[in-house]
């Protein structure tokens, strides 16, 4: 039984905010990661702080939502999203005026206080996804990143859709999104990113196993645990935490 345990233990990880809901066409986010030393993130804040108003004040288009990692290997890196778009955007976007005049305020005042940076793009899956009607409440955020094997992908797939159609039928309150990763980093990947509103919300719930178990039975169970776990080779987890002071667009 402690298989299953674990099965809910990660698939009900408590991602990131903001993302499209299901049917929109627009499921592109734009990421940035920054590392920063632990020494410097004061004045990284302050900056950001400051060259986020410069963008608000100079009409940028886009939203832009800071998280922070709490916990993790990763201490101390900040990442942004913007999400919502399609891929044509990037066209207007980066191309723009704004971007330049953006970009340029950015490196002369935000830049030389990270260490690493770097970025990607990934894209949402609203099949496999159980998003909230509102997510306004949601300020932390359980990521777990599988590697998964391509040829197991599909088992992925299927296991996360088994699991999903458990919450929905037994209207348990846990939500998610689960995104691909669709440039930039290693692959194949999927991302369960997992919402809650406090750090109660993280706690196991047992009534889940028993709905499982009430579902599928035991060796049903154990044959969902097998095919999400031999469909990914490992997996990285951490925990952010919204930072709406740091973020733009309404927040």
């Amino acid at each position: 039984m402690s298989g299953i345990r674990w099965v809910f233990a990660t698939l009900a990880l408590v991602l990131l905010a903001g993302l499209p809901r299901s049917g929109s066409s627009q499921d592109i986010t734009m990421y940035w990661e920054f590392k920063v030393e632990p020494q410097s993130a004061a004045a990284f804040e302050a900056a950001l702080k400051a060259h986020m108003e410069f963008r608000e004040a100079n009409g940028d288009p886009w939203e832009w939502r800071f998280f922070q990692q709490v916990v993790g290997k990763n201490l101390g890196t900040y990442m942004a999203r913007a999400p919502g778009h399609s891929w044509a955007d990037f066209d207007a976007y980066l191309g723009s005026d704004f971007s330049e005049v953006a970009g340029k305020h950015f490196d002369a005042t935000v830049l030389p206080l990270v260490k690493e940076a770097w970025n990607g793009v990934d894209q949402e899956n609203a099949e496999l996804s159980h998003l909230p009607e509102n997510m306004d409440p949601y300020t932390l955020f359980n990521v777990s990143v599988f590697y998964l094997k391509p040829d197991k992908m599909a088992d992925f797939s299927e296991a996360v859709g088994t699991y999903k159609q458990l919450m929905i039928d037994h209207d348990f309150p846990f939500y998610w999104a689960v995104q691909s990763q669709a440039a930039g980093g290693d692959g194949p990947t999927m991302a369960l990113v997992g919402f809650a509103e406090s750090w109660a919300d993280m706690a196991e719930d047992p009534a889940v196993e028993a709905a499982m178990m009430e579902t599928l039975g035991e060796e049903g169970a154990m044959e969902l645990f097998q095919q999400f776990y031999g469909s990914f080779h490992h997996f990285e987890n951490w925990i952010g935490q919204l930072r709406p002071d740091l973020s733009s667009g309404g927040m």
